[in-house]
């Protein structure tokens, strides 16, 4: 979704408009990594950058956390599998999605 689609939408927070600029930013490397909201089940994503292309990832805290750390991970140079691993783990709950770091 576009930043135009996401106001228009009234997904305003700025949690919201940071997921999808790094979803944006990095979408090749989204496309290889899972989603553990379970979306695959519920709504047929095939990955995490699926919850991006439509409305899902702005209502969805899993979904938010693990775009934005898989953004800061790869600015560490961290592979898609270093970023898998981490989301397996749970890496993406540290997150602050009350303070999300800014996505340039």
């Amino acid at each position: 979704m576009t930043e135009k689609q996401l106001a228009d939408g009234g997904f305003t927070a700025p949690v919201q408009q940071e997921s999808y600029k790094a979803a944006a930013k990095a979408p090749r490397l989204l496309y290889q990594l899972p989603c553990y909201c379970f979306c695959d089940r519920a709504h047929g994503h095939t990955s995490l950058h699926s919850c991006f292309e439509v409305a899902h990832g702005a209502n969805c805290g899993v979904c938010m956390a693990e775009a934005l750390y898989a953004y800061k991970m790869s600015k560490k140079g961290w592979s898609a599998k270093m970023i898998r691993d981490g989301i397996i783990r749970g890496d993406y709950k540290q997150m602050d999605l009350q303070h999300p770091e800014q996505v340039n």
